[in-house]
């Protein structure tokens, strides 16, 4: 049924227990793990008249040799908020999301939710970026931007995560992005991590004011990275984007730390471009003289976030399990990412 080591995240589920799942839809007669996720078990199910759907499950309770759950404080419970935006965005025009057939959250059947949506065509584009022309990625970057604008016209009652009524949310942008920090901090002590808290912080203690520009609550995918979106490499057109569960409402311009997280620089031009076109306006500045090429005040939010990320993708190593050639690099680029943006804003 799949040929790569699961993660300790990752839960499997049999032909067996996709069936009462699928009832209704289709019977399943064949399902693979479908590579590329480092977080919840995403399947490909065939079903028997010759149609494709995907389960995806949510993290096991429990699932780690000590009895605890694999989980960061900022992902609970977050298929069930993937399932709730995605239903919100079914009439939205310009965001090419997977449609919802089915879930199941009674934990009846197996232990764990399942959420089932239509198989999205395409290739992932982290699989194809490097051997793409440079028109095709240009081409995805811009439709990729347009995408992240449509995504805008979706408004969040409340700043933060929606997941359990916004448990981790605020009524103002700082109020959630404060929380947000103290329950990274919370989760490095946890899982014995070095995320060189102390100046994590004071860079936070420095962005006060600029949070407090943020006054909308818009919805934020917050992951469309390269392996979250579909597309034909020939030409860039972009068919789907995936992954909403970690979708937040704030501030817009997370997107683009978002999509290109390891990148302490600025982000790459054409993704900006098709926000633009798109009709949603960006901070700007040319003469600020800043990495983002925002003003003063965007540009330490952007910082801000980035730290975020490269906190949480730390820490994630340890309760995921990662293993492989691949994760010394990937700490050293975290390390080098963080460092960089800690020593621009001398703290």
């Amino acid at each position: 049924m799949h040929d790569q080591p699961l993660l300790p995240t990752q839960r499997l589920l049999s032909i067996q227990e996709l069936e009462p799942v699928l009832d209704g839809i289709g019977t399943p007669v064949a399902t693979r793990l479908l590579s590329g996720g480092t977080f919840s078990a995403v399947q490909a199910v065939d079903l028997a008249d010759g149609r494709r759907v995907v389960a995806k499950v949510a993290v096991p309770e429990g699932a780690l040799p000590d009895g605890r759950t694999p989980l960061l404080t900022y992902e609970r419970d977050m298929l069930r908020s993937e399932h709730d935006m995605l239903r919100l965005l079914e009439p939205l025009k310009g965001v090419p999301s997977p449609r919802v057939l089915a879930a199941d959250f009674s934990r009846a059947h197996v232990e764990v939710d399942v959420v089932v949506t239509d198989f999205m065509p395409g290739t992932p584009w982290d699989t194809v970026l490097d051997t793409m022309s440079p028109e095709a990625n240009e081409r995805a970057y811009h439709e990729v931007g347009a995408i992240l604008a449509a995504l805008k016209d979706v408004r969040g009652r409340r700043f933060g995560y929606p997941a359990r009524d916004f448990e981790l949310g605020g009524d103002t942008w700082p109020e959630f992005v404060n929380l947000l920090f103290e329950t990274v901090v919370a989760d490095a002590a946890e899982w014995e991590v070095d995320i060189e808290a102390d100046r994590v912080l004071a860079a936070l203690e420095l962005a006060q004011e600029a949070l407090a520009e943020v006054t909308e609550p818009l919805a934020v995918h917050n992951d469309l990275w390269h392996g979250n979106v579909l597309l034909t490499p020939q030409t860039g057109e972009v068919h789907g984007v995936v992954d909403f569960e970690r979708t937040l409402f704030g501030d817009p311009i997370w997107e683009f730390v978002g999509a290109e997280s390891h990148t302490p620089g600025p982000t790459t031009p054409a993704l900006l471009a098709g926000y633009e076109a798109a009709g949603r306006p960006l901070p700007r500045d040319p003469d600020a003289g800043t990495v983002s090429g925002f003003t003063p005040a965007a540009d330490l939010r952007t910082a801000i976030y980035r730290l975020w990320s490269m906190s949480v993708q730390f820490i994630e190593i340890v309760p995921r399990g990662f293993h492989g050639d691949w994760v010394a690099g990937h700490r050293e680029s975290i390390i080098g990412v963080r460092r960089a943006v800690l020593d621009r804003l001398g703290v």
